[in-house]
């Protein structure tokens, strides 16, 4: 997976560097679900882990209402950028709890 990252970024800038350098897992992504993306990383900017959890449910909440669900890669391309600016720690703890979530 190709994600296009500049440390000194701001997440919602590396998120339309990938939508404009044709990352291939967000060529074929509903534009429904880019705009709640894009909305979903614009509200997370500078966010801790506590506050993005919430954020992130909300925004399966508003898919879920639209009748959409993120795939498996469109997750994970979630994930990579919400987490870009991160501290190892917090990438390791928002990575537990993401596996809880999940069982």
């Amino acid at each position: 997976m190709m994600i296009v990252t500049n440390p000194m970024k701001k997440v919602s800038d590396i998120m339309t560097d990938n939508l404009n350098n044709g990352n291939p897992k967000l060529k074929n992504v509903d534009p429904r679900k880019l705009v709640v993306l894009m909305e979903l990383i614009k509200k997370a900017e500078g966010k801790s882990i506590d506050e993005l959890l919430p954020l992130i449910i909300s925004t399966n909440k508003k898919l879920q209402e639209q009748n959409l669900t993120f795939t498996k890669d469109e997750s994970e391309i979630m994930i990579d950028i919400l987490t870009k600016n991160l501290s190892p720690k917090e990438k390791a703890q928002f990575n537990m709890l993401r596996k809880l979530m999940l069982k």
